[in-house]
């Protein structure tokens, strides 16, 4: 039985080259904060990403923000879902594909997966010595944009 690999749900309001219709604001930028898991003291980095800018593109950003090199696979996680490096996502065995829902970062919306500030998405790069990281939303910039329009 081949695996079916399910494209990632896209948001009805967006183009189909994932950009907002016509509106644009600040509202469209998401402060983030990428945090290296189980490191004392903790070792973060702040960021500023578009909504619809892809989960491909946030690893980009990642790899600049901490003086990477880009020659690792990577793939992003939340809950049973699973966004991988589009290179590692070709190479995907057909039982993994079944068991949890696989999709392309690059097909990916980064504030499709980031919604709240207390739904982190973990982000492995460099699978063979296993860097991890926790990105999540920089709940004093929500803070502070519902203070400004209150």
């Amino acid at each position: 039985m081949a695996a079916k690999i399910i494209k990632f749900p896209t948001d009805p309001r967006r183009g189909t080259n994932g950009t907002p219709h016509d509106e644009e604001d600040a509202r469209s930028y998401l402060n983030v904060i990428v945090e290296l898991v189980d490191t004392e003291p903790s070792l973060f980095r702040n960021a500023s990403v578009r909504a619809d800018d892809s989960l491909a593109d946030l690893h980009r950003v990642i790899t600049e923000l901490f003086g990477w090199n880009d020659a690792h696979n990577y793939f992003f996680s939340q809950g049973c879902c699973r966004y991988e490096d589009p290179a590692l996502y070709l190479s995907q065995d057909q039982l993994s594909a079944r068991s949890r829902k696989i999709y392309r970062a690059d097909d990916v919306p980064v504030g499709s997966v980031l919604e709240r500030a207390d739904t982190p998405l973990f982000y492995a790069y460099n699978l063979v010595n296993s860097w991890e990281l926790k990105i999540h939303l920089d709940d004093r910039a929500l803070f502070d944009s519902v203070a400004q329009e209150g």
